[in-house]
């Protein structure tokens, strides 16, 4: 028997047996009441290397070039995004349960806000953190039907990668720097 009939063959005895059925999740798997879904964005959020920005003046006055998605910012000078230290943009929604950004964008100079700064600022309201993925996927599916945008994005904290010697090196294929200012609404 050749080697490609060989593992031919596992496969096909593999496919026939059934695989255990999952657990159903416990009731105390489901987790958190609305009232918890900030604060477990926080945990998670920070958790990953991100920033809570909860004085915007301050922050911003750290930065002298800001490119922006529109949004309009009290002092931002507006500025190339090649050039910019800082793109700021809004976000689709907030997963408590990841500590995820989602950010959906139709262009690329949309895309370049929140990925070519260092530092990527993203601001939102209280009222769009979900639960999880699931709601956050039902909430994207709701609101563009068929007429997704072309990129989405989840952003799990800063740029990072450990490509080389399982070294964590922050920064490599975008911001260095992910930092967040929640608003009331």
């Amino acid at each position: 028997m050749s080697a490609r009939d060989n593992i031919l063959s596992r496969v096909r005895d593999a496919v026939r047996v059934k695989a255990p059925r999952p657990a159903e999740p416990s009731a105390s798997a489901i987790w958190p009441l609305s009232g918890e879904a900030e604060a477990r964005f926080r945990e998670e959020f920070t958790a990953l290397r991100g920033e809570i920005v909860e004085s915007l003046p301050e922050f911003l006055d750290g930065f002298a070039k800001i490119a922006t998605d529109g949004s309009e910012l009290a002092g931002a000078g507006n500025a190339s995004v090649r050039e910019a230290d800082l793109g700021v943009t809004a976000c689709e929604c907030l997963v408590a349960q990841t500590g995820s950004i989602i950010v959906a964008c139709r262009s690329a100079e949309e895309r370049a806000l929140s990925s070519l700064p260092p530092v990527h600022l993203v601001v939102a309201r209280r009222s769009q953190i979900v639960l999880d993925l699931d709601t956050a996927l039902g909430l994207l599916r709701e609101r563009y039907g068929n007429d997704f945008p072309g990129t989405i994005s989840v952003i799990s904290g800063p740029s990072r990668t450990a490509d080389i010697e399982k070294v964590l090196v922050l920064g490599a294929h975008g911001p260095k720097r992910l930092a967040l200012h929640l608003i009331n609404g």
